[in-house]
C-alpha cells in the first residue's frame, strides 16, 4: 500500500529553470564564497583523512561554481544574433578622422 502511494507522489524539487537570471547570479556567488571558506577552513587540518577529503570536495565544487557563474554572464544566444542583425545594417556614415602630419624635423 505504502509503495503504491509512493510512486503516485511526484517527488517536488526546485526548479532551477525557473529562477530568473539574478536569482542564479546569488546562488553562484553564494556558493563559490561557501565553498571558498570550506577550503580555507580545511586547509589547517590536512592531516586528518575526512579533512582533506572535505577539502577536495570543496575545491572541486568551487571550481563547479565559478563555471556556472562565468557561464551566467555570457551573452545569450538570441541576443548576440540580435546584435549581429544591428551591426551589418549601416545606419550612418562617418568620415574618416583628419590626422595633422608630422613637423619637419629641425636641423
Amino acid at each position: 500500500m505504502q509503495n503504491v502511494n509512493l510512486i503516485k507522489k511526484e517527488l517536488k524539487l526546485p526548479s532551477f529553470k525557473k529562477w530568473d537570471l539574478d536569482t542564479k547570479k546569488e546562488v553562484a556567488k553564494i556558493g563559490m564564497t561557501a565553498s571558498m571558506a570550506i577550503v580555507v577552513g580545511t586547509s589547517f587540518g590536512m592531516k586528518s583523512k575526512i579533512m582533506k577529503n572535505l577539502h577536495i570536495g570543496a575545491g572541486v565544487a568551487l571550481v563547479g561554481f565559478s563555471l556556472w557563474h562565468h557561464m551566467l554572464y555570457q551573452p545569450s544566444k538570441k541576443s548576440s544574433a540580435k546584435v549581429a542583425q544591428e551591426t551589418t545594417t549601416p545606419t550612418e556614415v562617418t568620415k574618416p578622422k583628419r590626422t595633422r602630419k608630422p613637423k619637419p624635423k629641425e636641423a
